[in-house]
């Protein structure tokens, strides 16, 4: 009998979905497929079930989370109020990890050094990765957080699949959905940013 192929890893994406955080969006996409990792994310679900079970599941399903906390600012409504989504998610990971044969590892990053340790004292001692939001930040973010990894495109590896996914986003923007936030773009992204890492990288269809 024919040797299986294991599953790829999949890589939990949490970021706000906001606009000024789609191309940090799209960069996390293009950047844990270019390290042969399967993104996934909360993206709006158009069936009934409960969010915040969906959500738990996604992250209890993946071997990676990546959180970025620096959407910290107040809505401008009464009462202005902070979204807490992302750290709430960061905590479900960090549960997550720390359960009996669990097999999840977590990072968090954020744009202005220092700040957490204010904001989230809990996580003393953690490290988060900064970035100021654009491709080539989060990218490099994510090459020293997944720099153990046996497969290791390089920056430029990087830039070319976020360039195609990042192609691929104008395009939907173009033909049918200015969301990129949604369930139908998020699979179209991810499989374009799938396909150009295996044409950048051989040894991901291997």
């Amino acid at each position: 009998m024919a040797a299986t192929t294991p599953e790829p890893p999949i890589a939990f994406i949490n970021v706000p979905y906001s606009k000024r955080y789609e191309r940090v969006y799209l960069a996390f996409i293009a950047g844990v497929s270019a390290y042969g990792l399967v993104p996934a994310a909360a993206v709006r679900d158009p069936s009934s079930r409960f969010q915040l079970e969906r959500i738990y599941e996604l992250i209890a399903a993946a071997q990676y989370s990546f959180h970025d906390l620096s959407f910290m600012s107040l809505d401008r409504q009464s009462p202005q109020t902070p979204r807490l989504n992302m750290a709430f998610e960061l905590g479900l990971a960090v549960a997550v990890s720390r359960a009996a044969g669990a097999n999840h590892q977590w990072f968090v990053f954020d744009t202005v050094p220092y700040r957490l340790d204010k904001a989230l004292s809990d996580l003393g001692g953690i490290r988060p990765r900064i970035h100021d939001r654009s491709p080539e930040s989060v990218l490099r973010a994510l090459m020293n957080v997944l720099g153990r990894l046996t497969d290791r495109p390089t920056f430029a590896d990087l830039m070319n699949v976020y360039d195609e996914v990042e192609r691929s986003a104008r395009g939907i923007k173009r033909g049918y959905s200015l969301d990129l936030f949604d369930t139908k773009p998020f699979a179209e992204l991810i499989f374009i940013a799938s396909e150009a890492a295996r044409r950048y990288l051989p040894l991901l269809a291997e």
